[in-house]
């Protein structure tokens, strides 16, 4: 009796099986890393913000509009701090360049401009606006809005609503990063010194243009003893990044005063010690 053709290939049809799924065993699977950069580069960008922060409450507490008598501002000696109170205009002047004593160099013009006699009073606004002005070698552009939201005296803590607009950071290549961001921010007033609560989310496209968004989930706790020595990473918190898709989490920590962040994406986490 003759074989049908088919008898030969049914030995053949019952093995293809059994070597895809001993090929699909025996590959480990992959973990498909996204685009870490872009975090990196938005953490670069709001140190860089906090920055102009920080002098700007620093400067508003020297001229005697903020919540101290006096400030320890970490600028040069020769930079040129000019307090027009009729136009409510402030300007900070680094001229061509200087290194702070925390190390920080820093050159052209930070302006400021606000409303009421006093930052504690609350609806009064500063807004900052740069002029050529570079930290670290950063280009910063934009328009920063500080408003005080409310204060509570007993509690010792300050309500602000912070918004940048137009936000541009450029590196020295000549990329750069476009960033808004709406934050609120509570400070409380400890004794010499203040901690800051910070919720809200941004926005961003980065050098290698790529769009993204980011989220508080969990609110950021940023020390002033930690940004006093230049360490703007917030020493706890969480963030959720949207990128290409994929969602990932940055997680700042229990309190250390570090740089470090894991971060946790599709597939898999890494540690990142941010610059």
């Amino acid at each position: 009796m003759k074989n049908h053709p088919l008898n030969y290939l049914k030995p053949l049809l019952f093995t293809i099986p059994f070597l895809i799924f001993s090929c699909s065993e025996d590959e480990d699977p992959i973990d498909s890393e996204p685009n870490l950069g872009v975090v990196e580069e938005d953490f670069e960008v709001r140190a860089a913000y906090e920055d102009t922060e920080i002098l700007t409450l620093e400067v508003l507490q020297s001229s005697g509009l903020g919540f101290r008598t006096q400030s320890d501002a970490d600028i040069c000696t020769n930079t040129v701090v000019t307090h027009d109170e009729s136009t409510k205009k402030i300007t900070i002047d680094f001229g061509t360049g200087c290194t702070s004593p925390n190390g920080i160099v820093r050159k052209g013009k930070i302006l400021l401009s606000y409303s009421g006699s006093n930052f504690l009073l609350p609806g009064t606004t500063i807004v900052t606006t740069f002029d050529g002005y570079e930290t670290n070698g950063l280009k910063i552009e934009g328009k920063r809005t500080i408003t005080n939201a409310g204060i509570d005296i007993f509690a010792k803590k300050v309500t602000l609503n912070v918004k940048v607009e137009n936000g541009k950071v450029t590196w020295p290549d000549n990329t750069s990063v476009t960033w808004a961001s709406t934050q609120t921010r509570v400070l409380t007033l400890l004794d010499e010194r203040y901690e800051a609560s910070i919720t809200g989310g941004a926005s961003g496209n980065s050098r290698e243009g790529i769009d993204y968004t980011v989220l508080v989930t969990d609110a950021l706790v940023a020390k002033e003893d930690c940004r006093a020595t230049g360490n703007f990473v917030p020493s706890q918190g969480k963030l959720e990044f949207s990128i290409l898709g994929n969602t990932l989490t940055a997680d700042l920590g229990e309190g250390a005063c570090d740089k470090i962040v894991i971060v946790t994406y599709p597939g898999g986490s890494k540690e990142i010690t941010m610059d």
